[in-house]
């Protein structure tokens, strides 16, 4: 294709013998130089085509979202509380059914098994409460119009 282009004989030693021609050498630049404008418009073109593809699905995506987020309804909304109304249930019936075991017969806390399910109950209740503890300190920040410390903040002024 090149020599083709220079008007020489498709042999690598008449391309050689053609980068020592001055005006044979002035050719072969302008070739590169078309053909790297070429390339460059094509990459522009196709990083075009992805930045307009991608601005397309993020707006569907936003689309989505606010739809989602405009509708209201139970389901949507109330699912969170409702399993935590559910967690909560259990981990009282669990908590009451295991005070009358402990009240029926004492000597079941010496039990490993009956001991392990009571620890684990509650760190259990412990970490939701630690949770929405968090949660209800970071919510009054956010009231006051303050934003809410992290951990790392705190380290970092010390």
């Amino acid at each position: 294709m090149v020599t083709s282009a220079l008007g020489i004989e498709n042999d690598p030693a008449a391309l050689v013998a053609a980068t020592q021609d001055p005006a044979k050498r002035a050719e072969l630049v302008r070739l590169n130089n078309e053909h790297r404008q070429a390339l460059e418009a094509m990459r522009l073109e196709a990083e075009k085509a992805a930045a307009a593809e991608q601005t397309a699905r993020l707006t569907e995506t936003q689309r989505t979202m606010r739809a989602e987020l405009e509708h209201e309804g139970w389901f949507k909304s109330g699912w969170r509380p409702a399993l935590g109304w559910v967690f909560a249930f259990s981990l009282g019936s669990l908590s009451a059914v295991m005070a009358y075991t402990i009240v029926i017969d004492p000597t079941v806390v010496g039990d490993p098994e009956f001991t392990g399910m009571l620890i684990w109950l509650f760190v259990t209740m412990g970490a939701a409460l630690g949770i929405n503890v968090r949660q209800r300190t970071v919510n009054k920040a956010l009231e006051r119009g303050q934003q809410p410390r992290t951990f790392m903040d705190a380290i970092r002024t010390k």
